[in-house]
C-alpha cells in the first residue's frame, strides 16, 4: 500500500462516486486491469470498463436514498445500502463487507464483496417465520 492513509484516500472516492452513481468517478479508484467479485464465490469481473458497467446496470435497476461506508480495518470496510427496487417500487436494503486490495498508487486492484440483501417482502416472510 503506498501509505497509511491510502485506504481511508480509496473509501472516501468510492463512497462519492456510488453515492453519485457517477462511472467516471468510480473508474478512478480501480486500475485498468482491476478485479470485481460481487461474492468471493463468484467468477471475477476483470477490467475497469467492464466493473464500471456493471455498478452502472445496478444503479438502472434501483433508486438509492443511502449510502454509507466506513472502514474496520486496513482494507477491510463496512457499507450499507438502501432505497427503492425500480421496477417493483419496493423497499430494498443491502449490508455487507468489502475486502480492496490497492496498487502503489491507491487503485484498487481487486475488490471482494460480501453482502446480504433484504426486501420488504423478505422481512415480513422472516418476521412471520420467526413469529
Amino acid at each position: 500500500m503506498a501509505d497509511p492513509d491510502a485506504f481511508q484516500t480509496w473509501v472516501n472516492a468510492y463512497s462519492r462516486a456510488v453515492e453519485a452513481q457517477d462511472s467516471d468517478q468510480l473508474a478512478k479508484v480501480f486500475s485498468t486491469s482491476a478485479h470485481f467479485l460481487k461474492s468471493p464465490f463468484d467468477r471475477a469481473i476483470e477490467g475497469r470498463d467492464a466493473i464500471c458497467r456493471e455498478y452502472e446496470a445496478q444503479w438502472c435497476r434501483v433508486e438509492r436514498s443511502v449510502f454509507e461506508i466506513e472502514r474496520i480495518g486496513d482494507g477491510w470496510a463496512h457499507w450499507s445500502e438502501g432505497g427503492t427496487i425500480s421496477a417493483l417500487d419496493e423497499p430494498w436494503r443491502a449490508d455487507g463487507i468489502l475486502k480492496v486490495e490497492l496498487d502503489m498508487v491507491g487503485l484498487c486492484t481487486r475488490l471482494t464483496l460480501w453482502t446480504e440483501t433484504l426486501s420488504v417482502r423478505e422481512s415480513d416472510m422472516l418476521a412471520q417465520r420467526d413469529a
